[in-house]
């Protein structure tokens, strides 16, 4: 049963990841959750409870699992970005329940994933040749996270020789033209040279580590002065997260949210959504505490790796200190399937008693997520709606719309900050979309949204004391 469920994921989720929207994104996290929880307890009366889900290996995934849970529930941008927390989830349950993959079994979740790699590499040229938005569209997103993924699937290629597809995803990784994703390979071609020649060996071949080196060299000699001024002030930006929020972070996939109110007047000023490095960016969002947990299982696992995906591992971890390509949920998805490794310890057959603890706790948590699923889609129905009656000229019924979103805790924050988005938009609205916006400040002193918003708003003549009382409540927020 898991083949079947990673094999669909590994293979289709890089291809949808352009189409990403709210209920296939639902879809693929709640299909990795019911595919383990249906093999855990259908394997009780043969196999029994797995002992090797309690490996000390796994100690630290359990811990970044909490911390991380933690971090989102308090944080001020939980009805933002709860969702989000369900792609790391589902990374995790990946990289877990892979572990209990027999042999055979994993060679079928392999193949289907470099098979959905051929897919990815079709698609890619159709959008190039026939419909020509391969550049503004590209799978996976975005033409760095596109190059990781195709350096993550090469040696998994060579490994399974498909060297074909090994060469598509070359051809793949150049046509992309991503400097992160050369210098990633680099690193793994590196290492790899580095396990192969030892002693004397190493010293006479070490030719081959100074060509690398000097191809290293030259990549970092084409990057573009604005590419490192941009990473430059996005680090900078996540640091200063950190800093502001040090033990809990401020939640899974908050950067995109909270990084605008994080750069100094004088920075490099492009918004971007993601961090561009990824450990930078897992700190800022989840807390110290969780990083080290998190960061600890991916050297150590990194390390128990063998053969040429242990490269794809370290090609991904190595792209992820200049690029956010892990970020990416399929991206993200695939890497944890490459990092797992197979379980040590066999099953022990639990008590009637406790397979029926643990089968009410899976219902109850199965009932939960379906809830929370349920209210997110009425959520953004609700949301749509309200958009339609702003477009129409009647933006004063739009809170109608959401005035359940707006009477749930989880949603209130980004229904206000909607509803002032939509107030502003319309002429002769700014001081509905004023009240709006300051509400959502009292609900998140960290919204970046609201902020510009209102010293936009305030920055009208006549309105001087408010921009003043403004700015004022801002550096208690932004020391």
């Amino acid at each position: 049963m898991l083949v079947y469920i990673f094999s669909a994921v590994l293979a289709l989720a890089p291809v949808l990841q352009s189409v990403f929207d709210l209920p296939l994104q639902l879809a693929f996290q709640r299909a990795v959750l019911a595919g383990c929880l249906a093999w855990l307890f259908l394997g009780l009366r043969t196999r029994g409870f797995p002992r090797g889900l309690f490996e000390k290996r796994f100690y630290p995934l359990w811990a970044a699992a909490a911390l991380s849970l933690i971090s989102l529930i308090v944080s001020p941008f939980r009805g933002s970005v709860f969702n989000e927390w369900g792609n790391y989830a589902a990374g995790l349950l990946i990289f877990v329940f892979a572990s209990f993959l027999d042999a055979a079994d994993r060679a079928k979740a392999v193949r289907a994933m470099l098979w959905g790699a051929w897919l990815v590499f079709g698609f890619s040229l159709f959008q190039a040749f026939a419909l020509g938005t391969f550049a503004a569209h590209p799978p996976l997103t975005n033409l760095n996270a596109l190059a990781l993924y195709a350096v993550m699937i090469i040696p998994a290629a060579v490994e399974a020789g498909m060297w074909p597809l090994a060469g598509a995803m070359l051809i793949l990784m150049v046509w992309t033209q991503s400097v992160g994703a050369v210098l990633a390979a680099l690193a793994a071609a590196g290492f790899y040279a580095a396990g192969r020649l030892k002693g004397k060996e190493l010293k006479e071949n070490a030719w081959l580590l100074a060509v690398l080196g000097a191809l290293a060299a030259g990549a970092l000699y084409l990057l573009q002065a604005d590419s490192v001024a941009g990473r430059l002030a996005w680090w900078k930006s996540a640091w200063d997260m950190f800093a502001a929020r040090p033990v809990t972070g401020f939640g899974h996939a908050s950067f995109t949210w909270a990084q605008a109110m994080f750069q100094g007047s004088g920075a490099f000023r492009e918004h971007a959504i993601y961090a561009h490095n990824y450990y930078l960016e897992y700190l800022a969002e989840n807390g110290l505490f969780a990083a080290l947990a998190w960061f600890w299982l991916l050297f150590t696992a990194a390390r128990a790796r063998s053969g040429l995906i242990k490269y794809s591992v370290i090609a991904a971890l190595a792209h992820s200190f200049v690029d956010f390509g892990l970020s990416v949920p399929a991206n993200f998805w695939v890497f944890c399937f490459l990092l797992s490794s197979p379980a040590e310890a066999e099953g022990a057959i639990p008590s009637r008693a406790a397979a029926a603890r643990a089968l009410g706790l899976a219902l109850l948590l199965a009932a939960a997520l379906a809830s929370l699923d349920l209210r997110s889609l009425a959520y953004e129905r609700a949301r749509g709606r309200a958009l339609d009656d702003a477009s129409s000229g009647a933006a004063a019924l739009a809170e109608t719309e959401l005035r359940p979103a707006l009477a749930a805790k989880l949603f209130r924050a980004p229904a206000l900050e909607f509803l002032g988005r939509l107030n502003l938009a319309v002429p002769g609205r700014e001081f509905p979309a004023a009240v709006y916006y300051e509400e959502a400040l009292l609900e998140n002193r960290y919204s970046a949204e609201a902020w510009r918003a209102l010293k936009k708003i305030y920055a009208a003549p006549g309105r001087e004391r408010d921009a003043a009382g403004l700015e004022s409540r801002r550096r208690e927020v932004y020391r």
